[in-house]
């Protein structure tokens, strides 16, 4: 045997050596820090004993054997390094390389801070963690297969039932059709319609616009021929109110003379029909009398008109007096009276006027020199601190077609009305222009002397409709209560009420 064999054998005795004594070393390091845990398998798909065991690609053991169990499956001993822990809820899995080397991986549960260690020993076989193996080849193609005979299946099926929804598909598409084209033709004859209507409700306008103007002028006429007649006429007035108050000064003191010879019983014949005619020129005068005051605006003139209505309303409380007397003294009855009523005196000795008829509207022609009427309106409601005051000023009121001018919200939101009105009937009147600044109509219905209703519709743009209630308490003062926009935007609609005097 020659030196060189010899080295050779030593050596590869020594290379023999150190590879047993290194594998002796690491077995011994493994086996010392490692543990044991199973894994219940129903089919280990190749799997064999000395298989590397790893976690997230990380080698962390090896399969240490591989026993089958009584119901034909099978446990996987594996010996995990120490300082490796395995969570349960792990999905332990048979991989299998391209060269035919199996793995057992193991993918660690989503959440690990909620995750409970699996214990690191072998736990009996109903409560060992279940292991999967993927699908091989054989089991796509017969899943495969399995799937292409059912849709072969729903293939035969779609073709027997396609002839008859083709069928239905166009029995559908030509009625579709059919209403597409009965649609249009409603849409056409719509909009021509709609067409009409608005080219109507434009010519409407125009001639409302029209009529508008021309009443805008014959108010305008009106007022100026009013504003010449007080001017050139003031002279006139004023003597005639001079007039007016010595006259009534005269029958004051007449009347004061007849009362003192009333006593005579050979005069009272003679007396009852003076007193009586005294009486009813007494009213006329007074009346001729409060209706000039009405049209002037001097303070003097309207003092010695006030006087005048003074002595007036004493003479014919005196004529009433005395014929009171008389008829009572002869027992007879009070045929002579005329339809007013008598005067009652007030609490501090003055006399008061005989009693207004019942609110209403003055039907027909002119009975009496009344020009304007003046109306005072304060209103109050939620949307303001205090009462909102309008004015509006009604000419020739006793005309079946009059004229309204007037301002609402004086001093703050102001707002102008300029209304032709028409009187159908005592109860009904209807008034046609400009309303709270708008293009608008008011209607009046008044079926009683104490009860009517006010309705205002207003602003072509954003119709509005204030409706209101009246309580007629006097001639001069009536309440009235409703709501403003009752047609309109919800943030105008509110309550309001209020009080008018008619002046």
């Amino acid at each position: 045997m020659t030196t060189a064999f010899r080295v050779g054998i030593f050596a590869i005795a020594t290379i023999i050596g150190i590879f047993v004594v290194w594998s002796l070393l690491s077995n011994f390091s493994l086996n010392r820090n490692s543990y044991q845990i199973a894994v219940h398998f129903r089919n280990v798909a190749g799997l064999l004993e000395g298989s590397s065991v790893q976690l997230a690609g990380v080698e962390i053991g090896t399969v240490d054997r591989i026993r089958l169990l009584p119901d034909q499956t099978a446990s996987v001993v594996c010996t995990i390094h120490g300082d490796t822990t395995v969570y349960r809820g792990s999905l332990f899995t048979v991989a299998t390389t391209l060269t035919g080397q199996s793995t057992l991986t193991i993918s660690p549960p989503p959440d690990l801070s909620s995750a409970v260690p699996l214990p690191r020993r072998i736990l009996p076989e109903g409560e060992q963690p279940e292991g999967v193996v993927p699908p091989t080849i054989a089991d796509l193609v017969s899943e495969g297969q399995a799937r292409l005979r059912s849709l072969d299946k729903t293939l035969a099926l779609v073709n027997a039932e396609l002839p008859g929804m083709v069928h239905h598909f166009n029995n559908v598409a030509t009625h579709t059709d059919s209403l597409v084209v009965n649609v249009n033709r409603s849409f056409y004859m719509l909009g021509a319609q709609l067409n009409t209507t608005v080219a109507s409700v434009n010519q409407l306008i125009s001639n409302f616009q029209v009529v508008l103007a021309e009443n805008g002028r014959n108010v305008t006429v009106m007022t100026t021929s009013l504003r010449q007649l007080m001017v050139t006429k003031g002279p006139q007035f004023a003597s005639l109110v001079n007039n007016l108050a010595a006259t009534a000064a005269n029958l004051n003191k007449t009347m004061a003379a007849v009362t003192s010879i009333a006593s005579d019983p050979s005069l009272k014949t003679n007396l009852i029909g003076a007193t009586a005619n005294l009486r009813d020129s007494s009213e006329k005068l007074k009346q001729v009398t409060s209706d000039i005051q009405s049209i002037t605006g001097d303070p003097q003139v309207q003092g010695q008109l006030r006087g005048a209505v003074y002595n007036l309303s004493g003479a014919i409380a005196k004529a009433n007096a005395i014929l009171g007397s008389f008829s009572t003294a002869s027992g007879a009855q009070p045929q002579a009276q005329s339809s007013t009523q008598p005067a009652t005196g007030s609490p501090g000795g003055s006399p008061v006027p005989a009693p207004l008829p019942a609110a209403g509207f003055h039907a027909g022609a002119p009975g009496g020199l009344n020009l304007a009427t003046a109306h005072v309106r304060m209103t109050w409601n939620n949307g303001s601190p205090g009462p909102m005051s309008d004015l509006n000023l009604e000419l020739l009121p006793r005309f079946p077609v009059h004229v309204t001018v007037g301002a609402n919200d004086l001093g703050y939101h102001t707002t102008y009305n300029v209304l032709v009105n028409m009187q159908r009937s005592a109860q009904l009147q209807y008034s046609f222009g400009v309303l709270y600044s708008n293009l608008g109509a008011q209607a009046i219905y008044r079926p009683t002397g104490l009860f009517g209703i006010d309705a205002r519709l207003y602003d072509p743009k954003q119709p509005k409709l204030d409706l209101y209630g009246d309580l007629h308490l006097a001639q001069r003062l009536e309440l009235f209560y409703g709501e403003r926009s009752l047609m309109g935007p919800s943030t105008l609609r509110t309550p309001a009420f209020g009080v008018q005097f008619n002046l």
